[in-house]
């Protein structure tokens, strides 16, 4: 079955098609239903780029699989039986799904905002909290909107941060993500510093006692958990942060936090001063006692280094990472989400020189992508780690399988959920199939470097969640 020609100008979403053809649905005749994908290219974070290929699903016991993943002609014969349904996207590079491991979707409604470096991020986030949502449904909203938004990039997973807007945690969040198509983690964000440290507890622990039971129930067979997210070094008590390392092992919540995203931070973690120190004086929340855990000369990785030693955590942005920061990082199995339009955003190679990324992966760091908000991003109406592999790919070439595995598996592992689900070989069982549209006439081997090059928005092949 071909589809009919398409409009060149519309955009090719077969989602519709294919999840019929891999449904349940009584007027499948098919032994096993299945479907053949011819396209002109393959992208996969391990296989790499395998150009004029062909994609084979199939439903067995309930699990879409590939049957098939290669060039067309080493297609098996069986596979190319004239009863078995075909979509050709010859101009179309196929890859699994994306996961966008830190986003804040509980932002979208702002929309894209300019940022004036020497503004300083404190006056960024006054502007954030004046003009972000409050009550639960208007959060709710929110979300939906940038849930949207996701899947408008071709992402299937997020690692979301729900937000304490006046410092109220709420469950909007989390409930909003689990009705949706899309699977990972909403991390509970929190504050909790000098005055308001042993609050803080209190708050997150009425929240797990009072709420986190019906969320499980709530969450049953979503593909959403569950997490914690103390906020950033600058604004979370060391105290607070060793105790929510442990009640989150105890629990076996993720965890995520900022880390070492701007010079404001290192300079008040490192001297308790600066900008963020005159915010929470501002908040009625500084107290000298907070010096007795900062202020000692300590870089931000290092600060933290007692709750990184308890388990793993997730830690956004380290645009500022020292030697020993990467060391010890990669000592404790820390989980690093880069988004580098956000760095560019804030100009953080101004303050800090280029992110470290790639010395962080060479150091055995599981490195993936996130987006931050849509506040900072120049794609108003998607949300995409592809558009974060493309700013990689402008500024330093990496090879193709070092930017899938960086949109896919590095950010499934990060947040939790099967790598497996984030391939596209053989026998992979893909949470979905995305395509971007590759030029008219772009010769063999470019493939990639066209699809990196552009500015397309990917559209949906299959979503198997």
């Amino acid at each position: 079955m071909n589809p009919a020609p398409r409009d060149e100008h519309a955009p090719y979403d077969s989602d519709a098609l294919l999840r019929g053809l891999l449904s349940d649905s009584a007027q499948n005749t098919l032994p096993q239903s299945i479907v053949r994908v011819d396209a002109r290219a393959i992208a996969d974070p391990v296989l790499g780029i395998i150009e004029h290929a062909t994609l084979v699903l199939e439903r067995a016991d309930g699990l879409v699989r590939v049957r098939f993943a290669g060039e067309t002609p080493s297609l098996p014969q069986e596979l190319t039986h004239q009863r078995i349904p075909q979509l050709t996207l010859h101009d179309q590079l196929l890859m699994p799904a994306l996961c966008n491991a830190h986003t804040h979707l509980d932002l979208t409604h702002i929309g894209p905002q300019p940022h004036v470096p020497g503004d300083g991020f404190v006056r960024w986030v006054d502007m954030i909290r004046a003009n972000r949502a409050i009550e639960d449904a208007q959060i709710g909203e929110c979300v939906r909107q940038g849930i949207e938004r996701s899947l408008a990039g071709g992402v299937i997973a997020v690692g979301d941060i729900a937000g304490a807007p006046a410092g109220r945690l709420s469950g909007a969040p989390i409930r909003t993500l689990a009705r949706s198509p899309l699977i990972g983690v909403s991390y509970l964000e929190f504050f909790g510093i000098g005055a308001s440290a042993p609050g803080a507890i209190r708050r997150v622990e009425a929240f797990l006692r009072e709420q986190y039971p019906d969320l499980s129930t709530a969450l049953q067979g979503s593909g959403v958990r569950l997490g914690l997210q103390p906020h950033a070094t600058n604004t979370i008590d060391l105290s607070v942060y060793t105790w929510v390392a442990q009640a989150a092992a105890e629990l076996g919540l993720p965890t995520c936090t900022h880390l070492a995203e701007t010079p404001e931070e290192r300079q008040f973690v490192e001297q308790g001063t600066g900008p963020q120190r005159e915010m929470l004086e501002r908040f009625g929340v500084w107290e000298d006692s907070i010096l007795h855990m900062l202020g000692k000369g300590k870089h931000p990785i290092e600060h933290l280094r007692p709750a990184l030693q308890i388990a793993p955590m997730l830690v956004a942005h380290v645009n500022d990472a020292t030697d020993e920061g990467i060391e010890l990082l990669a000592e404790t199995h820390t989980s690093v989400a880069y988004c580098p339009r956000a760095s560019r955003y804030f100009q953080a190679a101004n303050h800090f020189g280029p992110h470290r990324y790639q010395d962080m992966l060479d150091a055995g760091i599981n490195v993936c992508l996130g987006t931050d908000s849509i506040v900072n991003l120049d794609t108003p109406h998607r949300m995409s780690t592809l558009d974060e592999m493309r700013l990689l790919w402008h500024e330093n070439r990496p090879g193709p399988k070092q930017l899938l595995a960086m949109g896919t598996i590095n950010g499934a592992k990060a947040i939790g959920l099967d790598q497996d689900r984030f391939r596209l070989n053989a026998d992979a069982t893909p949470a979905g199939v995305i395509a971007v549209e590759v030029s008219d006439g772009c010769p063999d081997g470019r493939v990639w470097a066209d699809v990196m090059g552009s500015k397309s928005a990917p559209t949906w092949v299959y979503r198997g969640v």
